[in-house]
């Protein structure tokens, strides 16, 4: 039985990978837009007035995060108790589709790598304001490629790796949990007045849930490094620098990443018209146009090693 179970979800870990990558992410609806409107509509049952006391801004924000995503967990549950087990495999299969990013995140980046390389800055700056919050009216070349690299890596292991990781550790319900909040940060997870205490759960369980993923990335991220002889830098930058990064699993990744492509990445950057300092990430040169194709190959690699593991595994 639990080997069948296995079976199952290696299968359904590779169709839905396959299926992302021919299909790609629905254009005109997702789940997820969805999703977003029942958000929209706990936060305003729930949400206390901003003069508030921190901790009653706290409690409020910890039980929307439990409105917005456990009747949703409980249906996929009642509905695993329902159907028969091939069905129960299509399911699984469907959930995991929806909840990675592979193809959006090579798409995203494709969509700044295109302009750029013609020459075209206005027109990758638009692309990189999609998918970062940084302001990007007067990025150069090389900052343009460095915030969409950095995204990238980032991205790759919410989007994709931690996902897997999920998935195969508690299967649909898992990766499920994990997706869902990992939109609530994007949604709530921000430190403005309005949002700094109420979306502080939102905030931490999603760092909670990326805390295992993100370090298998980081050795991921070396071992396909090692390809270039750069698996050792992409463990010492991860394990030096990231202690300085304002994100507990944002910065090993992405100094595991720098490493491993032997870019240097991080830096000042500026935020909604203000300059934030911001620790060097990784090691060598500054990064170019070129490098974005490269670090979508490295979460590629890693994707490909991360299915042989889990079928060795199982």
């Amino acid at each position: 039985m639990i080997l069948d179970w296995f079976s199952a979800t290696f299968w359904s870990l590779l169709c839905a990978l396959i299926i992302d990558r021919v299909v790609g992410e629905p254009k005109s609806w997702h789940p997820l837009i969805w999703f977003g409107a029942w958000v929209d509509s706990a936060r305003l049952f729930i949400q206390k007035p901003l003069d508030s006391v921190i901790k009653g801004q706290k409690v409020a924000g910890a039980l929307a995060w439990g409105l917005a995503v456990l009747p949703w967990v409980f249906v996929l549950l009642t509905l695993f108790c329902t159907l028969s087990s091939s069905l129960s495999w299509v399911l699984s299969t469907g959930v995991l589709y929806f909840c990675i990013g592979w193809q959006s995140l090579r798409e995203h980046a494709q969509a700044i790598e295109t302009p750029l390389l013609k020459g075209n800055f206005k027109e990758a700056r638009d692309a990189v304001g999609k998918i970062v919050s940084r302001d990007t009216d007067t990025l150069t070349e090389s900052e343009i490629s460095k915030a969409s690299i950095e995204s990238v890596l980032e991205n790759g292991s919410d989007a994709v790796f931690a996902p897997i990781f999920w998935f195969v550790m508690l299967g649909a319900p898992g990766v499920l949990i994990y997706r869902l909040a990992n939109t609530l940060d994007a949604m709530w997870g921000y430190k403005t007045e309005e949002l700094i205490n109420f979306g502080w759960f939102a905030a931490r369980a999603d760092d909670v849930l990326n805390f295992i993923p993100a370090r298998l990335v980081v050795y991921t991220y070396a071992l396909c490094g090692a390809l270039h002889g750069n698996a050792t830098r992409a463990r010492r930058c991860a394990r030096r620098q990231s202690l300085y990064w304002k994100s507990p699993n944002a910065g090993p990744v992405m100094a595991a990443g720098a490493g491993a492509l032997g870019l240097k990445l991080g830096g000042d950057a500026v935020y909604f018209g203000k300059t934030e300092t911001r620790p060097i990430l990784g090691e060598g040169r500054e990064p170019n146009v070129q490098d974005i194709a490269a670090s979508i190959q490295l979460v590629d690699r890693g994707v490909v090693v991360w299915v042989i593991l889990v079928l060795i595994l199982i």
